[in-house]
């Protein structure tokens, strides 16, 4: 009978908290931690080089129309990157979810899908592609965990500790925090069960090392990314507008999710043919970015803009980018370009929470921003707590009352909904799901 390698097994991992094997394992994961962290570092010092190579003297943060022919000229190369990466190493289309939904049943990363992940997700993110970097670099530094481990001759259960630890050690530094990783794995596997102290505990150890490295050689950590309006404090009436900011977060996300599957659908018959598709995909990258650049990149600048001009934006454009982006995100999935959703998620539910305000001006506008951001969040990442860690570390927490009930309201107004896609010609998926209660 094949040896079960999904990561229900790591519980065997080690047989006792409160053993020497269990704090030299310790020792080991904090280790593997540090290198998730510092291949997040190679990661994003490429990326911020060959970005400012590239886009010099572009305004990508313009609220009109750029008609530069070098954008159009980048993204059709960066696509062309994207579909020869994918078919010399032969890789699939996935999202993150589906990342981990692999990570879950087999307990490890492939490192040739590592290797590929890694390199088609910068040749993404530098070209435009309005994703965020999570999603490669967690299949990037898993694979890493587990190449190292493998080598290492370690038992199954401990092979996917490591690939754990080093995806942990990533996202502590990713988000200056030692919890946010763990805490991503703990509620995307809580009904299922997978999840022990004997992988949370390692996990946070792995986070911890990874965020102090980061730290130490980049002098900084991620603090408020945004600088919103004036917000005078909290106030009970806004717990009631969470509810409604959340609903409209929550059905938005319904509406992605819709979105993306049917972007799915569309060109799942050229996924075959990965170059083709690339061009495909970097053209049209390319177009959106000419008539309408604060679409590109993951977001988080061009949000800016938007918070700095709030009461400029026309009703109509801020419709528009909302519409835009939601296309634009699962287009660039569904044409092979790789990426996370959180960040052009923070972008879309941003600009739409900007749109409440300017329809319900009685609202306070970081109110509004924040809310509807958890809202549509939740609806993606399907994790709430994890949520409520980066918000309050990318924005005011202050506005954490609210943001809470936005979460539970995105959350519970979606939860018929998933976000992993399902192949033609495999098991139908219905949008919405309603999961067995065996499942």
């Amino acid at each position: 009978m094949a040896e079960v390698v999904s990561s229900t097994r790591i519980d065997e991992a080690t047989e006792s908290l409160n053993t020497k094997k269990f704090y030299l394992l310790l020792i080991i994961v904090s280790l593997i931690g540090v290198l998730g962290a510092l291949m997040m570092f190679v990661f994003f010092f490429l990326e911020d080089i060959i970005a400012a190579f590239l886009w010099d003297g572009i305004p990508t943060g313009s609220l009109s129309p750029v008609f530069n022919p070098a954008i159009l000229v980048i993204c059709v190369i960066g696509g062309l990157g994207v579909g020869l990466i994918r078919h010399y190493f032969k890789g699939g289309i996935s999202i993150m979810a589906e990342d981990l939904i692999e990570f879950n049943r087999e307990g490890r990363f492939g490192k040739k899908q590592g290797i590929e992940l890694f390199f088609r997700g910068l040749v993404s993110l530098v070209c435009g592609a309005p994703l965020g970097p999570e999603a490669p670099l967690t299949v990037a530094t898993g694979a890493a965990g587990t190449a190292v481990a493998e080598k290492a001759r370690m038992p199954v259960p401990a092979v996917t500790l490591m690939s754990l630890s080093a995806i942990s050690g990533f996202f502590g530094a990713f988000l200056s925090s030692p919890f946010a990783g763990a805490l991503l794995f703990i509620e995307t596997t809580l009904e299922k069960g997978i999840m022990t102290w004997k992988a949370v505990l390692p996990s946070i150890v792995a986070a911890t090392a990874g965020f102090a490295v980061y730290f130490l050689i980049a002098g900084s950590f991620i603090g408020s990314m945004f600088t919103l309006p004036p917000y005078e404090g909290f106030r009970d009436i806004d717990l009631l507008y969470a509810v409604f900011l959340g609903l409209i977060g929550g059905v938005s996300g319904i509406l992605f999710i819709i979105v993306y599957k049917n972007m799915r659908s569309i060109f799942e018959p050229l996924e075959h043919r990965p170059v083709v598709l690339g061009l495909l995909g970097g053209l049209g990258l390319g177009i959106a970015g000419i008539l309408l650049p604060l679409t590109l990149f993951m977001g988080s600048d061009q949000l800016q803009v938007l918070i700095d001009n709030y009461l400029e934006v026309s009703l109509l454009l801020l419709f528009v980018l909302v519409v835009a982006k939601i296309l634009l995100v699962t287009f660039s999935f569904s044409t092979g370009f790789a990426g996370g959703y959180i960040f052009p998620g923070f972008f879309i539910g941003g600009t739409l929470g900007i749109l409440v305000f300017r329809l319900f001006p009685f609202i306070p506008l970081a109110v509004c921003l924040v809310c509807v951001i958890a809202g549509f969040s939740v609806a993606l990442l399907r994790s709430p707590i994890a949520l409520a860690l980066i918000i309050a570390i990318v924005f005011d927490q202050t506005l954490i009352p609210a943001m809470a009930i936005s979460l539970v309201m995105g959350f519970v107004v979606s939860h018929s909904y998933s976000l992993p896609y399902t192949r033609k010609g495999t098991v139908k998926a219905a949008v919405p799901e309603h999961p067995s209660p065996e499942e």
